[in-house]
C-alpha cells in the first residue's frame, strides 16, 4: 500500500448508506473522467474485476454522486487572492435556452514557469455560470463575483463574441491595468471568414467537396473520400479540405488499379481545376499558423510581429489577398502586445477552454437529452488531481443534498425533467 493509501482505513463509509473503500471512489471517478467510460460501463468494470477487487461494486447513480460531489467541492473551493490571475472565459451551449459562462484562471506565474504550455490540471476553474440569455450585463456580474474572491485579474482571454467583449470592457471600466486579449485561435477564424464568405471559388470547393463525398462513400475510392468536416468554426474546415486535395492529388493514377482509375476520372479530377487557388489558400493557411504557432509557444510578447514577420519571410505573397492578409496579422499582433509592458510572455490563446469544453460535451452527449445541466458540474474534475485526499475531503464536506441544491439554485427544471412529465400526463390523458 502506498503513503497516498494509507490516509485512511480501507473501509471508510460513504454517506450513501453504502460502503466503499476511499480507493473504490477515487478509482470509480478515475475511470469515468480519466478512463472515458460511461457511468455503467464503469459499474462493469467493477463488476468484471470484483474477485481481484474488495473495494465492492458501486452502481451507476453512485459513481455519478460521487463525480457530482467531487465537481462541486472543486468550484466552491477557495481560492488564493493574487494579482497575476489570468481569467479565460467563455460560453457553451447545448440543446435548449440555457447558456453556460464558465470562468477558467491561471496565474500569471505558472503559465510563465511551464514556459507557456498548459494543461487542464493548470487551471482553476472560478465560475459556471448558467443564464438563459448570454448578455452583457451577466458577464460583467459573473466577473465582479469571481473577481471578489480572487483580486482583479492580471489579463482576460476570451473568443472576442460580442456579448463576452462588451461585459469584458463594462467590467475594466474602473480597474486599470487589466490587459484583455482576443483569443489568436478565432482570431485566425475571423481571418479566414473575412477572406474566403465572398471568394466564388471556395464555395465552389466545399460544395464539389460534399457531393465527391457522398459520391464515393460506396465505391472502390472509398478511402479517398473527403473527411468530415468541423461543425463548428467551418472557416477552420480550409486546412481539412487543402490537406485532403494536396494528398489526393499527389496521390496519382500510377497507384490505382483500372477499376479505381475509372472512378477517379468520374469523380475525381476536378480538382485539378483547383491548383491554383490550392496554393494561395495553403500560403494563407501558412500564415496564419506561423502567428499562431508563435503565441501558443512563446505567448504573447511585445516582439510577436518581428518573429511573425521572420517566420513567413520565405513565404510567396505576391497575390494582393496574401499581402493583405500579412498586413492584418501585423496589424493584430502589434494591437494585442502594445499593452504589454515587459518582455516577458502573456497569455494569447484560450485554447485550453476549448478543450475542456470538448471533454465536457463527451459527458454531455450521453445524458438523455443535450443540455445545460448536472454534466457541467464534470468541468470542475477536468482540471483535478483526483488524488485520495482531495476525494477524501470533497466526500466529507459536500453530500448528494448540496449537489442537488445547486443544481435546483443554478439549472433548475431539465429538458429531461420537462419531457418525463409531459409525457406523463399524455399517457395519463390518454388512461382516462
Amino acid at each position: 500500500m502506498t503513503n497516498e493509501q494509507a490516509l485512511i482505513p480501507y473501509d471508510w463509509a460513504a454517506p450513501s448508506g453504502f460502503h466503499y473503500s476511499l480507493i473504490t471512489i477515487r478509482l470509480a471517478i478515475q475511470v469515468v473522467m480519466v478512463g472515458l467510460s460511461s457511468l455503467c460501463g464503469a459499474t462493469r468494470c467493477f463488476q468484471l474485476i470484483s474477485e481481484f477487487f474488495e473495494g465492492g461494486s458501486p452502481c451507476h447513480v453512485v459513481i455519478q454522486n460521487w463525480i457530482m460531489r467531487f465537481g462541486l467541492h472543486k468550484l466552491l473551493k477557495p481560492v488564493e487572492w493574487r494579482e497575476d490571475w489570468i481569467y479565460l472565459l467563455d460560453h457553451t451551449i447545448d440543446f435548449g435556452v440555457k447558456k453556460c459562462l464558465v470562468v477558467l484562471g491561471v496565474t500569471l506565474e505558472k503559465f510563465r514557469q511551464n514556459k507557456c504550455k498548459l494543461c487542464h490540471q493548470d487551471m482553476e476553474i472560478f465560475a459556471i455560470a448558467i443564464h438563459e440569455s448570454a448578455t452583457a450585463a451577466s458577464v460583467q456580474e459573473t466577473l465582479e463575483t469571481v473577481s471578489a474572491t480572487t483580486g482583479v485579474p492580471a489579463q482576460i482571454v476570451s473568443d472576442n463574441g460580442s456579448n463576452i467583449k462588451r461585459g469584458v470592457e463594462d467590467f475594466l471600466q474602473e480597474k486599470a491595468g487589466t490587459k484583455y486579449t482576443y483569443d489568436i485561435t478565432h482570431k485566425a477564424g475571423a481571418f479566414l471568414k473575412h477572406h474566403l464568405e465572398d471568394d466564388a471559388n471556395w464555395k465552389l470547393l466545399v460544395n464539389k467537396t460534399c457531393e465527391t463525398k457522398r459520391g464515393l462513400l460506396h465505391t472502390v475510392l472509398g478511402f479517398l473520400a473527403p473527411p468530415k468536416p468541423r461543425d463548428k468554426s467551418r472557416w477552420l474546415n480550409l486546412d481539412t479540405y487543402l490537406d485532403w486535395a494536396e494528398k489526393v492529388l499527389c496521390f496519382g493514377e500510377d497507384n490505382m488499379e483500372c477499376i479505381e482509375r475509372e472512378k477517379y476520372d468520374t469523380k475525381l479530377t476536378w480538382l485539378h481545376d483547383f491548383k491554383p487557388y490550392l496554393k494561395e489558400w495553403r500560403t494563407m493557411l501558412d500564415m496564419l499558423n506561423a502567428a499562431k504557432n508563435d503565441v501558443k509557444i512563446n505567448g504573447l510578447r511585445r516582439v510577436s510581429a518581428k518573429r511573425f514577420k521572420k517566420a513567413v519571410s520565405d513565404l510567396n505573397t505576391m497575390t494582393s489577398r496574401l499581402k493583405q492578409l500579412k498586413r492584418e496579422i501585423i496589424e493584430y499582433l502589434n494591437e494585442e502586445s502594445a499593452v504589454i509592458d515587459d518582455p516577458k510572455p502573456w497569455l494569447g490563446c484560450s485554447d485550453i477552454i476549448e478543450s475542456i469544453f470538448g471533454k465536457y460535451k463527451n459527458f454531455s452527449a450521453k445524458t438523455p437529452m443535450k443540455e445545460v445541466g448536472r454534466a457541467v458540474l464534470t468541468m470542475p474534475v477536468f482540471t483535478s488531481e483526483i488524488s485520495l485526499e482531495e476525494v477524501k475531503i470533497a466526500m466529507e464536506n459536500v453530500s448528494t443534498q448540496d449537489v442537488n441544491i445547486w443544481l435546483d439554485e443554478n439549472i433548475g427544471d431539465t429538458l429531461f425533467a420537462k419531457r418525463k412529465r409531459a409525457y406523463n400526463s399524455i399517457n395519463m390523458n390518454t388512461k382516462s
